[in-house]
């Protein structure tokens, strides 16, 4: 059996007939590579322990860098791409999907003005809520749209609007989906600080950053800043890191600070965020306190 390699390991190279399929140069060197999320980290420089990515695409996904393995059944633990590395990972199911929903079902006025002017509905849709305050007004959204992942692990999960009165507008409804995705970030940061890993940084990736109000709630929430990086590539580029690695191009892994240039920063509101540490018992409570109906519903 061949020895195991490292992700950014050369472990051959191009093929005579590859080179002929795909117009690669023959010879080139050939990585062992990795999945979408691992190359992602890497490319914003999750690389240290205590550095957490967040991607905000249809799901939203996270990794965290440990410098030891992690055994506990909310969330994931397992080998990293760094070498003596580790990686605590996991997901809220619904992000973008859920922004999509709440623009189908809420907005979709916005969607037939684009048809005629070419407007962008999400750009509108930020728009919106931009005076909506923390807590939108006594609205909740619990997230679970299409059951959940981490750290309550139940595909019967339900998704819930609660809070509501006649006093609320569709902008108070879409302003606390966003919370509600911020809320499970917590949840997740939580189980994290439990099990003794330290959150030292945090960092934003995906089409969910070009929502500034999102991320503003979401800095708001963890009471942490939340970088994001000026390239947002996303996968491509950690795989050409990786690349530049096994190349020699780079030495170690510390050098990759010299090619991940950094973004902007959004810092937490105190004022909100305290808001917000109020709101979050709320949310997990309602869950617990529902979860049994919600596994009843057909």
């Amino acid at each position: 059996m061949a020895e195991k390699a490292y992700i950014h390991e050369v472990v051959g190279s191009v093929t005579e007939k590859a080179a002929a399929e795909t117009g690669l140069k023959a010879g080139t060197p050939v990585i062992c590579g990795s999945g979408d999320s691992t190359t992602e980290a890497i490319s914003v420089g999750i690389t240290e322990p205590g550095k957490l990515m967040f991607q905000f695409g249809s799901s939203l996904f996270f990794y965290y860098c440990a410098d030891r393995l992690v055994y506990d059944h909310r969330i994931y633990g397992n080998n990293f791409t760094v070498p003596g590395a580790f990686s605590v990972s996991g997901g809220t199911n619904t992000a973008g999907t859920l922004t999509r929903w709440m623009r189908d079902t809420f907005y979709y006025d916005f969607l037939e003005k684009q048809k005629s002017d070419g407007s962008e509905p999400y750009q509108e849709m930020m728009r919106d809520i931009a005076g909506i305050p923390a807590g939108s007004g006594g609205v909740m959204v619990l997230p679970f749209f299409a059951g959940e992942r981490c750290p309550i692990n139940d595909p019967a999960a339900r998704g819930m609007i609660f809070g509501l009165t006649l006093d609320h507008t569709r902008s108070h409804i879409y302003h606390a989906a966003l919370e509600g995705i911020g809320f499970s970030i917590a949840a997740n940061i939580r189980v994290m600080e439990e099990l003794g890993l330290p959150v030292t940084d945090v960092t934003a990736v995906g089409g969910g950053t070009k929502n500034p109000i999102w991320m503003q709630i979401v800095a708001d929430i963890l009471g942490k800043p939340v970088s994001i990086p000026k390239v947002s590539i996303g996968a491509s580029y950690g795989g050409a890191l990786l690349a530049a690695l096994g190349t020699g191009a780079l030495k170690d892994f510390s050098e990759l600070s010299s090619v991940i240039r950094p973004g902007r920063v959004l810092y937490p509101n105190a004022e909100n965020h305290a808001v917000y540490q109020k709101l979050q018992k709320i949310y997990d409570d309602l869950y617990e306190n529902t979860k049994t109906y919600m596994h009843e519903l057909k």
